[in-house]
């Protein structure tokens, strides 16, 4: 029986998605409204893991470790990856490995419009067979000093005219243009010029991971005034406030039409958005379609946790271990299978397991504690005098253990109403 039959009165606190995957609160939507104009039913989720998520501190990954995961990303539904920088003949050599595989990706390579020797990186990205030419570069005083000072009040139109023409006349697929978004004059003159000169994409990138989620909507919109309808927006956000999740998303819900995340939050410094966040947000809050299979979302983190040598935290939102462990007060609802009194999303939709744990907090008396409600689920009477006997030995066992598992309560149970 469906949820909305089996409860119905859910209905008025809650949405039920119609495969009941997840659920989302009423009061979002009451909150949000109708969605804007100019807002996409579907985002194309830019992989990022294979390029700057090797930046990770104290991360080198071979490039037939790379094929694996490029293979598992794309079986999930990745359509676009950013995979290397063109001075780096490993990242090079890895493109033509995926292009002979048969991979169906559009691949990108960020490619520095700020060097001196900018033309000879847009030649090798396009002659390594990438299908879109990343245009990175940086115009305000913060980024230029750091790394390209020589740029210093230099000409952005014409640099950025020159890189654009001169990827197209190479032959390039597609051309992004990016730059830093610190001093608005500059975006504008920026994504004028990219326009003008035909590149077919602006993507908007918080570099240090420091702004707010409304500068972020605001900046795709402020592109979008100046790029024209025709062109895309893509956006690029770091974690260092840890606002790259929701960064991406108000980028999304402003108009942008493709989002960079990493795995694991894989990257320089905090990493990136996180692929296995911002996905399910999308579709299950803000009904943003992805075209990501979403049951592969945890094999893949622990593929990359692997490979890259990245623990993932216990805690870790969608993925982690205690995303779906219970214990202690909420057990009632788990134990009696009733899953959507705590999932948002259920542990199957994302390929986690649910799992059960008996605490100190478990330990508490009443027909609706844990404890009870175990006994009462197994066939035997919660009332009865034996089970003071089970706490007995329960507060015995996990005293001595801090935490035991459901089998373990079983087994206790068994032996003392047998």
């Amino acid at each position: 029986m469906k949820l909305r039959d089996l409860h119905p009165d859910l209905l008025k606190e809650v949405d039920i998605d119609p495969q009941e995957r997840w659920m989302t609160p009423v009061v979002n939507k009451v909150a949000m409204g109708h969605r804007p104009q100019g807002v996409m039913d579907k985002v194309i989720i830019r992989d990022d893991t294979l390029r700057s998520g090797v930046n990770t501190p104290g991360v080198y990954v071979k490039n037939d470790v790379k094929m694996r995961v490029a293979e598992k990303i794309e079986g999930m539904g990745v359509v676009e990856a950013e995979v290397g920088y063109p001075t780096i003949p490993e990242h090079v050599e890895f493109v033509k490995m995926l292009k002979a595989a048969g991979s169906k990706m559009e691949l990108g390579m960020h490619t520095r419009y700020y060097d001196p020797d900018y033309r000879t990186e847009i030649e090798k990205t396009i002659d390594a067979g990438a299908d879109l030419v990343n245009l990175v570069g940086y115009w305000g005083y913060i980024m230029t000093h750091a790394l390209c000072p020589q740029n210093w009040n230099g000409n952005i139109e014409e640099r950025i005219g020159d890189a654009v023409r001169h990827a197209k006349r190479h032959g390039a697929k597609k051309i992004a243009v990016g730059t830093d978004y610190h001093r608005l004059d500059l975006v504008a003159r920026v994504v004028k010029a990219a326009a003008e000169a035909g590149a077919d994409r602006i993507v908007v990138y918080d570099v240090r991971g420091w702004f707010v989620p409304e500068s972020m909507s605001f900046l795709v919109r402020y592109v979008r005034a100046l790029a024209g309808p025709d062109i895309e927006i893509g956006v690029h956000c770091h974690d260092d406030m840890g606002l790259a999740t929701i960064n991406s998303i108000e980028a999304v819900r402003a108009g942008a039409l493709t989002c960079d995340v990493t795995v694991n939050s894989t990257g320089h410094r905090c990493g990136n958005a996180a692929f296995e966040q911002v996905v399910p947000a999308l579709e299950s809050l803000y009904g943003i379609k992805t075209d990501i299979d979403m049951t592969q979302l945890t094999s893949l983190t622990d593929m990359i946790a692997e490979l890259y040598k990245v623990p993932i935290p216990t805690n870790l939102p969608i993925t982690g271990k205690h995303m779906y462990s219970y214990g202690g007060s909420h057990l009632g609802g788990i134990l009696r299978g009733q899953w959507y009194f705590w999932e948002n999303i259920r542990a199957e939709t994302v390929g986690n397991v649910r799992s059960v744990a008996f605490g100190p907090t478990s330990l508490r008396r009443g027909k609706t504690a844990p404890v009870s409600i175990k006994v009462e689920t197994m066939g035997f009477d919660p009332a009865s005098a034996n089970i003071e006997k089970v706490f007995e030995k329960l507060e015995e066992l996990i005293y001595e253990k801090v935490e035991i598992s459901e089998g373990e309560v079983e087994e206790v149970i068994r032996k003392i109403y047998a």
